[in-house]
């Protein structure tokens, strides 16, 4: 089953990962928001959580904590005070050099070359597209579409 392989890969990355990040004090949601976060150096709770995937009442927790971890800081924007502006602290942005290992690690974990995590990532990409479109479909018109499913994947 294509699902279950997906969901023992989830959480066999979880387990690489949560050894990764524990010198770090971080999880994998808490370091996946810093990696965005040191690739753009500020963004607000709404764009995070439109990119992590998460609602707003999840991510905003998690701010929270990195806030209190002193990685991050919260700014009211003064143009739209409904908008806040996450932004790095010294801190946070020391904490980018350490996290390097952490991306070794799990390249060392995947034991696959360049060329085969970069297929392995477009055929992920493009499953999760699919299922999002058919999620999608299936909310808005209360049917898939496709009354056939191939039982031997799924």
């Amino acid at each position: 089953m294509l699902c279950f392989a997906v969901y023992k890969a989830e959480q066999a990355f979880n387990r690489v990962y949560r050894a990764a990040l524990e010198p770090l004090g971080l999880t994998y949601p808490q370091f996946l928001t810093m990696r965005l976060l040191w690739r753009s150096g500020s963004s607000s709770v709404g764009e995070l959580s439109e990119q992590l995937g998460l609602d707003s009442g999840t991510v905003t927790p998690l701010i929270k904590r990195l806030t209190n971890m002193g990685l991050v800081r919260k700014e009211r924007r003064a143009d739209d005070e409904r908008r806040v502006d996450i932004h790095l602290t010294q801190a946070g942005r020391e904490l980018e050099a350490k996290s390097g290992e952490v991306l070794r690690c799990i390249g060392q974990a995947l034991q696959m070359d360049m060329q085969q995590a970069d297929a392995t990532l477009q055929t992920i990409n493009q499953l999760t597209s699919n299922l999002m479109t058919r999620a999608a479909n299936v909310r808005t018109t209360g049917t898939d579409g496709d009354s056939a499913p191939h039982a031997s994947i799924v």
